[in-house]
């Protein structure tokens, strides 16, 4: 997490636990795994991590954080597509 009002980036010991019961936004999921917000937004909107998405939100579990943490690959859910009836 950043200071408030100043930008700085806190160093590992100083963030505080993960908590399992919430879902983090992408500048607190950004310290946790030390990537830009802009690269989980992207990695997010092309589903190459695991994210929730909160209508147009993306959002990140504790879980989520440790798995792109550890570098576990992310098996996308592909949407199955019907073709109407022409």
């Amino acid at each position: 997490m950043t200071t408030p009002h100043t930008g700085v980036l806190l160093s590992i010991e100083e963030l505080p636990p993960l908590q399992d019961h919430r879902l983090y936004e992408v500048h607190e999921a950004s310290q946790y795994t030390r990537v830009s917000a802009r690269w989980l937004n992207r990695a997010a909107g092309a589903d190459q991590i695991q994210h929730t998405r909160l209508g147009k939100f993306k959002r990140w579990s504790a879980q989520n954080i440790r798995d792109i943490v550890a570098g576990v690959p992310h098996k996308p859910a592909h949407k199955s597509r019907t073709k109407s009836a022409a």
